[in-house]
């Protein structure tokens, strides 16, 4: 499998810890992490991954997707994942609008896949 570049966006430390890990241990390179939105866009526009994992829920700055809204605006190339425990209609309808993938948070198989899938 080949290493996919990676920022991992959440601002629960441990949610955001147990993501690094897990895709770390994948082979993925975690180039860099953010507790809220502000900074995820930072990186991603100064790092360049290929995947951004964000969570939805991240405040005080932009939400996850608004986050992915930007990035895939600015960087189409960039494939965004949503991954979060709040879940409705609009999320998931605005996550696909904008070319975003979203999962529930828990799922690490499925991140797993999205991230390789890159």
């Amino acid at each position: 499998m080949p290493t996919v570049r990676v920022v991992i966006a959440d601002n629960d430390p441990e949610a955001l810890d147990l993501a690094v890990t897990d895709l770390g241990l994948e082979g993925h390179d975690i180039v860099g992490t953010a507790r809220e939105g502000t900074t995820a866009l930072a990186l991603c526009e100064r790092l360049m991954p290929e995947v951004l994992v964000v969570d939805h829920r991240m405040p005080p700055g932009p939400w996850g997707v608004e986050v992915a809204e930007q990035v895939r605006r600015a960087h189409p190339d960039i494939r965004v994942v949503i991954y979060s425990n709040y879940q409705s209609e609009d999320l998931c309808r605005r996550a696909e609008a904008c070319g975003a993938t979203f999962l529930p948070k828990g799922n690490l198989r499925a991140l797993r896949r999205a991230v390789a899938d890159a």
